[in-house]
């Protein structure tokens, strides 16, 4: 379960990532700054879902030997 949310958490973040170097060079951005504006929405994106993920109690919890 939890590799299959973090692959989900990988992937929308991809998304999020083209989405937004695409919109910064189409406002005149040259492609190397687009391609550092969608890393950064790559990374912060990819950070709130595991923060997200985390808080919920749906990553980061290994189960206790007799669980």
């Amino acid at each position: 379960m939890q590799v299959l949310l973090t692959l989900l958490s990988f992937v929308s973040s991809l998304l999020v990532a083209v989405v937004a170097g695409v919109l910064s060079h189409v406002t005149g951005a040259r492609v190397a700054g687009a391609l550092l504006y969608g890393g950064g929405a790559f990374i912060g994106w990819m950070t709130l879902c595991v923060i997200v993920l985390t808080a919920l109690g749906l990553l980061g919890h290994h189960g206790q030997p007799g669980e």
